[in-house]
């Protein structure tokens, strides 16, 4: 019996942006759930966690969780990009798709840190760094499962 070949198609940039966007929107949605749980065990209400992340300040926890799973949609484009264009220089990259996105998720949250929460006064400064950390992580690990779903 002979060798069969398959043609590997590689995905458009349309499809990797769609990707990303779907797996940003069950990561965020872990990510809230775990600064929501932790907040709870912390004395604050779910809904007050959530309100931070209003942009009008406002305070409305549903506006601030779409806002949040908008936010974590976009990053999750951005992140599949990224690993698009690094798998074309070092295909061996997307074996370790996990850690590069939980890599990622602390990367957002140095960059909140550093240039958000300096730059604009939010709410979401009153969380715990501990407890930003453990969600962005979160975030990062699910983003990267839900890509490593789509090679």
């Amino acid at each position: 019996m002979g060798k069969a070949y398959v043609a590997q198609k590689k995905k458009s940039l349309g499809d990797t942006a769609v990707d990303g966007l779907v797996a940003g929107l069950p990561a965020g949605v872990g990510m809230a759930v775990v600064l929501a749980l932790v907040g709870f065990v912390s004395g604050r209400s779910p809904m007050v966690t959530l309100g931070y992340f209003d942009p009008a300040q406002n305070g409305r926890w549903l506006t601030g969780l779409l806002a949040h799973l908008a936010v974590a949609a976009i990053y999750g484009v951005v992140f599949a990009l990224l690993l698009a264009a690094m798998g074309r220089i070092r295909p061996s990259v997307s074996r370790l798709v996990a850690l590069w996105g939980m890599v990622y998720g602390l990367v957002l949250l140095a960059v909140a840190y550093g240039v958000w929460f300096t730059a604009v006064p939010s709410p979401l400064a009153q969380i715990a760094a501990w407890q930003m950390a453990l969600a962005h992580g979160v975030y990062g690990l699910g983003l990267g499962l839900g890509l490593r779903k789509n090679q």
